[in-house]
């Protein structure tokens, strides 16, 4: 009898502890994350409409074109930046709202410009076109662009990578999902990294991407119509530093630039990027995208100053 008592009292205090920290986990906002829209075509895409804070203070919200902004997307302003890429430009969980480069950029920029991000992490320069093929409203309004690329961008689409990468649902079991995600996850292999695919670049998505651009060009009625910005990861900038050629795309990225009449801003190029502005080899500390911002904008400004946007 005392035993069956133990055993009772035991279960009940494990699952009471459960309970509870299934409430500490929700409440600390560990599953308050993104979701995403996934189909063969993009692969995957930040669900619309959608906001909410991770861990309570990193805030995040995407409007109803799946823009990283809270503005609803406003076709009749004349002076509608879009600002596209994978992580850099959408920042992640590690990033509160004011401190990822689009809102840092419209910060710079000030209310002359509108910045309009559109990214998702792990996207490649081939999703990225699939989402403008998919909002004409927003391609047609356009009028001006900065379309970020990283080596291997025009080699594949990047797909989705199951729930603990790019969650289509939040968790029944918080505690379950965090325990395997941030858990289980930093010591294993269990989850796909989030960084886009690498690979040199292939036909059909150089094709692609050429005819996105022209696209885009032409409805901006601009003669330099957008910025393709070249961002390279830590090791990438060493090889820059050193003297090396470290983008294998750089030819074609150049004939891409003067066929369409754009800018190329080549980060590496800029002495004010450093190492000490990533964070893990990859992605901009919080200060790496105060310095990103800075330089983006004042290409921009230097851009449109002959032909300004309004």
């Amino acid at each position: 009898m005392a035993a069956r008592v133990l055993t009772k009292s035991v279960t009940i205090g494990l699952l009471s502890i459960l309970v509870i920290a299934e409430g500490i986990v929700r409440l600390a906002g560990l599953v308050d994350f993104p979701l995403y829209d996934v189909d063969d075509e993009i692969g995957y895409i930040p669900s619309p409409n959608q906001h909410g804070c991770f861990l309570k203070h990193k805030c995040w919200v995407f409007n109803e074109h799946s823009m990283g902004t809270a503005l609803p997307w406003n076709p009749d302003l004349r002076s509608n930046i879009l600002l596209i890429g994978n992580s850099i430009v959408m920042g992640g969980n590690h990033f509160d709202q004011p401190d990822k480069l689009g809102p840092l950029l419209q910060q710079n920029l000030g209310s002359s410009y509108r910045i309009w991000p559109i990214a998702a992490g792990g996207w490649t320069n081939v999703n990225e076109a699939v989402y403008l093929k998919r909002n004409d409203e927003v391609l047609r309004h356009t009028n001006f662009f900065v379309w970020e690329f990283m080596a291997g961008g025009l080699s594949q689409s990047s797909t989705w990578r199951g729930q603990y990468v790019f969650p289509t649902k939040h968790p029944s079991c918080a505690l379950c999902y965090v325990f395997r995600r941030y858990g289980l996850g930093r010591f294993s292999e269990l989850n796909p990294r989030e960084l886009p695919p690498s690979g040199a670049i292939s036909a059909a998505p150089l094709a692609e991407f050429d005819q996105t651009l022209a696209q885009i060009s032409q409805v901006t009625e601009r003669k330099q119509p957008g910025i393709l910005f070249i961002y390279p990861n830590e090791m990438e900038l060493r090889q820059a530093r050193s003297g090396q050629e470290w983008l294998a795309e750089r030819a074609e990225l150049e004939a891409l630039s003067r066929k369409h009449g754009l800018r190329i801003v080549d980060v590496s190029a800029y002495p004010e990027w450093t190492e000490e502005l990533y964070r893990e080899g990859w992605h901009p500390t919080i200060r790496g995208n105060t310095v990103l911002a800075k330089i983006l904008a004042a290409a921009i400004r230097d851009s449109v100053k002959q032909e300004p946007l309004n």
